[in-house]
């Protein structure tokens, strides 16, 4: 199915899919079928269109937010996500190492040691590692 629209947040929020994860994230936005197309729209909207598009951090702030924030929260496939977002806009090993030391201070060893082995895999199987 293809979002049929001509509103700028939704346009937006395509275009900040791109620069995140790639023209194939689009491609799978475009083929959302009839039963994912509510969720689609609404996180393509609200979360890329209208919030990571806002002026108020940069790309970069909000991709290390987004790490700490799935690490913390032990969501293994948007920490995958987020790391590949964030070396896709320019962050480094090192600064993906940095951001979940931090994080890992204030969610516990065993998070940590989950999310560092995330990081980890996710680098090597883009070549970042």
């Amino acid at each position: 199915m293809a979002f049929k629209t001509d509103d700028p947040a939704f346009e937006a929020g395509r275009e900040m899919r791109r620069t995140l994860y790639g023209d194939a994230a689009v491609a799978r936005l475009d083929a959302t079928d009839d039963f994912h197309e509510p969720l689609e729209d609404y996180v393509n909207r609200a979360v890329f269109g209208e919030t990571w598009t806002r002026a108020g951090l940069t790309i970069r702030e909000r991709a290390f937010i987004t790490i700490g924030i799935t690490a913390a929260l032990g969501r293994k496939v948007p920490l995958e996500r987020q790391i590949m977002a964030a070396i896709n806009t320019g962050a480094t090993k090192d600064d993906i190492k940095e951001v979940l030391l931090q994080t890992t201070m204030y969610i516990g060893v065993a998070g940590g040691v989950e999310s560092w082995q995330v990081a980890a895999d996710t680098l090597k199987a883009i070549g970042k590692y």
